[in-house]
């Protein structure tokens, strides 16, 4: 009688057990059943020849106070094949691809770094969903600093050449925009620098009448010896241009800058 009034009780003792254990483990996903989606931005980095620009980083901002310059708020690598993920929350981001000689992912711009915005900043994230970013590096001669107006594509603006005093091509110069003839103060839209073969292409983000300049540096009033020009003078280096149309403007040639 005893025996089997303890082999009851150890019983019980086995099953109470095996019921806290079931209840201290999460339960076992069920089969087939999904991740939830991702939120972010994804896309891929390559330089102008298409080809995967690994050890590349894309950086993003919540603000482009900074000129995308200092520490980003969040950072991805670019791997082998040219991809990248930002792991990101809901919210608007200024983003910046760079990529530098030396691979490494921190410090500010310097000369000889690979660079790209995205056809526009800033980028919306929401919920659930991967925004598709994609960049094409462009090495420059300088280090620019990143305006939030400046816009890498669209269907209304300006195209044209810069030039030195010889009338070459001028590489790693850009092209800057206002609303009137006072180039006195901060522009409204400026160009990324432009390649070896000079060439510009000025997004504006509404039609009508834009007074144009092209400088090498990127801060502050042009300097002595700076490489400065305009498309004329007063009046003479503004065009008008039609919501949808890229009006060629020509050569815009640059000379030391004198006060």
């Amino acid at each position: 009688m005893l025996r089997s009034l303890s082999v009851l009780v150890g019983l019980v003792v086995l099953v109470m057990f095996a019921g806290c254990s079931s209840l201290a483990r999460p339960p076992a996903p069920r089969a087939g059943a999904k991740e939830p989606p991702a939120t972010g931005i994804a896309g891929t980095v390559t330089d102008r020849n298409g080809v995967p620009a690994a050890g590349a980083y894309v950086y993003a901002y919540r603000s482009p106070r900074g000129g995308l310059r200092g520490p980003a708020d969040f950072e991805a690598a670019v791997g082998a094949d040219g991809r990248y993920l930002l792991d990101l929350v809901e919210g608007s981001y200024h983003l910046v691809a760079r990529q530098r000689p030396d691979g490494g992912d921190t410090g500010p711009p310097r000369a000889g770094d690979a660079w790209a915005l995205p056809a526009k900043n800033p980028v919306a994230v929401v919920p659930g969903q991967l925004s598709s970013v994609d960049f094409v590096l462009h090495t420059v001669t300088q280090p620019m600093l990143m305006r939030e107006g400046t816009l890498t594509s669209g269907d209304t603006g300006f195209t044209g050449t810069l030039v030195d005093a010889a009338a070459r091509p001028l590489a790693g110069a850009f092209v800057i925009a206002y609303p009137d003839s006072d180039l006195k103060r901060m522009p409204e839209a400026t160009t990324p620098a432009v390649g070896e073969d000079g060439r510009f292409i000025l997004y504006v983000d509404r039609p009508g009448r834009w007074c144009l300049a092209a400088r090498t540096r990127t801060r502050g009033q042009p300097v002595a010896g700076e490489l400065y020009g305009v498309l004329g003078e007063g009046a003479a280096g503004c065009r008008e241009v039609a919501a949808g149309e890229l009006v060629e403007v020509g050569p815009i040639r640059l000379a030391p800058y004198r006060r």
